[in-house]
């Protein structure tokens, strides 16, 4: 009798340890996960790849390679095909532009004059900021989960015929604008006459005369893009250039509450960083732009240029009330405290 349960104790522990045995690689391989991130519109090196990669790189890090990531770049796809990516599933993470083609609500972040300095984009775009709640629900509606804001900077115009600070003086200029509704009434309110050209075919437009500098980029992109071409850059200030970090909301879900807890932790780091970063990299690239022979004129050193300027761009918001929704409007207006009709 004794002999048969010692018999049966050990085959009740063999059993166990085969099964434990059997399960745990299973279980070990359920557990890694192989995630992609991609940041299509600056090659490396650029901020925004260092970026993307710190992040694969920290949380890679941080759980010892159980997760780990595919990093892709402007090899992929263009800014609004990786929202579509993202939306898809197809790319779980990416740091991008938003596309009003999917969702007319983003057109929000490009109304002219929400803030002027980076003290209001951190009180706006931060992640206790007041657009942020908006923002989360606008992604939601859009199968991602919003991760936090990278902030890109402030924008201008580059030109090349004359400098131009007022209605008077962009009279008859003809500049490339972003094929987005707030940008084109923007512009237009300011002076200028604004032509929808694809960004591909900015350097030759401008090389050629058909306009005479581009709008919507700000000193890093103008350095980039356009220091051979123009003479001056325009520091309007017009809009803050806002990117998502944002993850497809499906893989989001599949992931279990610490690495979820630990991604949001990570991106919102690297959110915080790039408040800073962003002026930063405002000021180093003005600078080369000025070391390089353009003018700068940043309107913020005229203040009465730059309220005029504020006051007619803001003009524009009438016409995004009919674009993102007055409600959506309204919440804007009130956190900057301007008046609601």
């Amino acid at each position: 009798m004794r002999i048969s349960k010692v018999l049966s104790a050990g085959v009740f522990v063999l059993a166990m340890i085969t099964a434990i045995g059997l399960a745990a690689p299973g279980q070990a391989q359920a557990g890694k996960v192989k995630l992609k991130i991609a940041q299509t519109v600056f090659p490396a090196p650029s901020a925004h790849m260092d970026s993307v990669k710190r992040i694969a790189d920290k949380v890679t890090k941080a759980t010892d390679g159980r997760i780990t990531f595919k990093v892709y770049g402007p090899e992929l796809a263009d800014w609004a095909e990786l929202n579509e990516m993202v939306m898809r599933g197809d790319i779980d993470i990416m740091l991008s532009p938003l596309s009003p083609s999917y969702d007319p609500r983003w057109n929000a972040l490009y109304a002219p004059y929400i803030v002027t300095t980076y003290k209001e984009a951190k009180d706006a775009f931060g992640p206790d900021g007041f657009m942020n709640p908006m923002l989360k629900e606008w992604a939601d509606d859009t199968n991602m989960i919003w991760l936090g804001a990278w902030l890109q900077g402030f924008t201008g115009v580059s030109l090349s015929e004359r400098p131009a600070a007022t209605v008077e003086e962009a009279k008859g200029i003809k500049i490339r604008t972003t094929p987005i509704a707030a940008y084109e009434c923007c512009w237009s309110k300011l002076g200028f006459t604004p032509s929808l050209i694809p960004y591909s075919e900015v350097p030759t437009a401008i090389s050629t005369g058909v306009v005479d500098g581009q709008a919507g980029g700000g000193p890093f992109q103008t350095y980039s893009c356009c220091r051979d071409l123009n003479k001056y850059f325009m520091f309007y200030r017009d809009s803050v250039e806002v990117w998502a970090y944002a993850m497809n909301k499906d893989a989001w879900n599949k992931l279990d509450a610490k690495d979820r807890e630990l991604i949001a932790k990570v991106v919102a780091e690297e959110a915080q960083a790039r408040i800073a970063g962003a002026e930063k990299e405002d000021m180093e690239y003005m600078k080369k732009l000025t070391d390089y022979g353009l003018t700068v004129v940043d309107l913020a050193d005229h203040p009465k240029k730059l309220a005029m300027a504020k006051q007619r761009g803001r003009s524009c918001w009438k016409k995004l009330d009919e674009i993102v929704g007055k409600v959506w409007m309204d919440k804007i207006r009130k956190s900057v405290n301007m008046p609601i009709e």
